[in-house]
C-alpha cells in the first residue's frame, strides 16, 4: 500500500460517546477543538533566590525570596507560576491544521483580600492557538543537545479563563477562534517557547520556559535573539524528563497529517483529507473525501479507510452504513502486524453499531470476538450487556 497514506490510531467508541453525535447529514461548518491528543504533568519548577540558591517545587515555579518560600501565605504557595497539566489539542481553521497548548494550572482568591483571610481554591486555565506546522520548532527532529534556543510560535489567538468549567472549556476557545476569525477580537498575545535539551553523563532533560509576550515582533525580539539564549534560564525554568518531554511533543505532531493542497485529486490525498476531517469532527466532509478516495481505487484493499469510514458513520448515526464499512474492513484483515491492533477493533464498533440498530446478539457476538482477539476493553460492555 502507498507508504505516504497517514496512518493514526483508531479508535474505539464508547457507547457513551454516541450520544452526543450530530444528526445525520447535519453540516459541521467549524472544527471542533480534538481530543486531548499529549499530556506532560510531572516535572519540577526552579528558580533563583536572592540568597544566590536554586529554590525547587513540583509543577511550580518557587518565589525569588527565600523568606517568603519559608513562610507563604496561601497565594505565595502557588509560586510565581504553576501548572497541573499542559495538553495539546488539534482544530482546523479554514482548513489549516492549529494546536491548542492549554495549560491548568492551581488558582484561587481571598474572601476578604484586604485581611488575606478566606482562601478559596479553584482551578484556572490558559490557552494557546497556533499553526501546527509550529509545533516542531518546540522539539527539532535534529535536536541542538546542551544549545539552549527559543521557538516563536506565532500565536493565532490566546487566553485566560479563571475557575473555569472544563464542561465547555473547548466551546469556550472556539468562541474565543470564531471572533479572532471575524476580527472581533484582536489578538495582543504571543507565546515563545525556551528550551535546552540536557544532555550529560548518559542522562537527557529537558529545560523549559514557557515566555508570554506580545503579537508586536519588537515585544518579542530580545527572546528570539540567539546571542539572548543563554540567558533565559538564568533566573527560572521548567526541568522535565527528556522521554516524557519528547513524548509530549512527538505523540501531538504525529497527527499533524501531511497536506499538499486542500483540492485533492487522488487516492491518498482524499483519505489524508478524510482522516483530517474526522479528527476536526466534520464527519460528513470527512465520509464524502473516503468516498472520492474510493472513486479513484475502487479496488483499494486499505483496511483503515473503510474503518474511518465506519466510524464517521457512527458519528453521524448512520449504524446500517457503518456496519457495512467494518464488514468490509475487517475482510482486508492485515498481514502486517503493526497494523493488526487496529484491525481488532474493527469488531468491537461494529458491535456498537449492532447495539444501536437494536440487535444485542450480534452487538454481543463481536464484543466477544474483539476480546477474544486481545482488546480488553471489550470486557467493560461485555459485563454490562451481554450477561
Amino acid at each position: 500500500m502507498k507508504n505516504t497514506l497517514v496512518l493514526l490510531l483508531f479508535f474505539i467508541i464508547p457507547l457513551t460517546h454516541v450520544l452526543s453525535q450530530p444528526e445525520a447529514g447535519q453540516e459541521v461548518n467549524f472544527s471542533v477543538i480534538d481530543k486531548v491528543q499529549s499530556t506532560l504533568d510531572n516535572v519540577i519548577g526552579w528558580s533563583i533566590q536572592d540568597n544566590g540558591k536554586w529554590a525547587s517545587a513540583k509543577n511550580s515555579i518557587p518565589f525569588p525570596n527565600s523568606q517568603t518560600n519559608k513562610r507563604p501565605t496561601a497565594r505565595e504557595k502557588l509560586g510565581v507560576e504553576n501548572f497541573k497539566q499542559l495538553q495539546l489539542k488539534k482544530v482546523l481553521i479554514n482548513n489549516i491544521q492549529y494546536n491548542v497548548l492549554i495549560l491548568t494550572y492551581e488558582d484561587g482568591d481571598y474572601e476578604f483580600p484586604i485581611l488575606q483571610e478566606g482562601w478559596i481554591s479553584f482551578e484556572s486555565v490558559e490557552f494557546f492557538v497556533f499553526l501546527a506546522e509550529n509545533l516542531v520548532k518546540i522539539l527539532p527532529h535534529d535536536i541542538p543537545y546542551n544549545k539552549p534556543y527559543a521557538a516563536n510560535m506565532e500565536v493565532f489567538c490566546a487566553g485566560c479563563f479563571t475557575n473555569y468549567n472544563p464542561e465547555n472549556l473547548d466551546d469556550k476557545i472556539v468562541a474565543k477562534i470564531q471572533a479572532t476569525q471575524n476580527k472581533t477580537n484582536y489578538n495582543s498575545a504571543n507565546l515563545v517557547f525556551a528550551v535546552k535539551v540536557l544532555q550529560e553523563k548518559g542522562r537527557e532533560s529537558v529545560n523549559f520556559r514557557l515566555i508570554r509576550s506580545f503579537s508586536k515582533e519588537s515585544l518579542s525580539a530580545y527572546y528570539l535573539d540567539p546571542t539572548s539564549a543563554n540567558r533565559l534560564f538564568d533566573i527560572s525554568y521548567y526541568e522535565a524528563k527528556y522521554d516524557q518531554f519528547k513524548q509530549f511533543i512527538r505523540d501531538s505532531e504525529v497527527y499533524n497529517i501531511p497536506t499538499t493542497t486542500v483540492t485533492p485529486n487522488d487516492f491518498t490525498g482524499h483519505y489524508n483529507w478524510g482522516v483530517l476531517k474526522y479528527q476536526a469532527g466534520n464527519y460528513d466532509g470527512a465520509i464524502e473525501d473516503f468516498d472520492k478516495a474510493l472513486e479513484e481505487e475502487s479496488d483499494s484493499a486499505y483496511s483503515m479507510l473503510y474503518s474511518y469510514r465506519g466510524i464517521s458513520q457512527i458519528k453521524m448515526g448512520n449504524y446500517n452504513a457503518a456496519i457495512e464499512n467494518f464488514d468490509k474492513a475487517i475482510d482486508l484483515e492485515p498481514t502486517n502486524v503493526m497494523f493488526y491492533s487496529n484491525w481488532i477493533k474493527n469488531y468491537y464498533n461494529r458491535g456498537v453499531s449492532h447495539f444501536y440498530v437494536n440487535d444485542l446478539e450480534g452487538a454481543c457476538s463481536d464484543w466477544e470476538k474483539a476480546f477474544e482477539l486481545g482488546l480488553g476493553t471489550a470486557l467493560e460492555s461485555l459485563e454490562k450487556y451481554c450477561k
